[in-house]
């Protein structure tokens, strides 16, 4: 998937008919996203040209599916947001897709967030 910055001037017909099609994509996404809150994860998307930016945040009661979501994540590096918050940065589909998934400060610490990206070894009897 490749995002293409819009470089092209935009009518107000062409506005009218993206945002039409934007509202009617977003019923499929609802209902995705609508189980995954039933799970505990919520998602924030942010849209800029050629960039999608997607915030997860997983409660403490959902960290049974941060081991499948930091999976599917390439490039996973652990690290603090400048609040102190626990965070996994990575990216999806080629690379377009930029990733944060907020960790539960409770849940595990950096040490074990590293060793849960795969940027650290541990003895994982000793983890969780």
């Amino acid at each position: 998937m490749t995002i293409m910055p819009a470089d092209l001037p935009l009518s107000s017909t062409g506005i009218t008919e993206d945002v039409q099609d934007a509202v009617a994509d977003a019923f499929p996404l609802f209902e995705s996203v609508q189980k995954l809150a039933r799970l505990g994860v919520s998602i924030a998307f942010e849209v800029a040209p050629s960039r999608i930016v997607a915030t997860i945040r997983v409660t403490a009661d959902a960290v049974k599916v941060l081991p499948a979501l930091l999976e599917e994540i390439d490039d996973a590096r652990p690290g603090q947001m400048p609040d102190g918050k626990l965070v996994v940065t990575g990216s999806m589909c080629q690379g377009t897709v930029v990733l944060r998934v907020l960790i539960p400060q409770e849940w595990v610490t950096p040490e074990e967030l590293a060793v849960l990206t795969g940027t650290a070894i541990a003895d994982p009897s000793d983890l969780l």
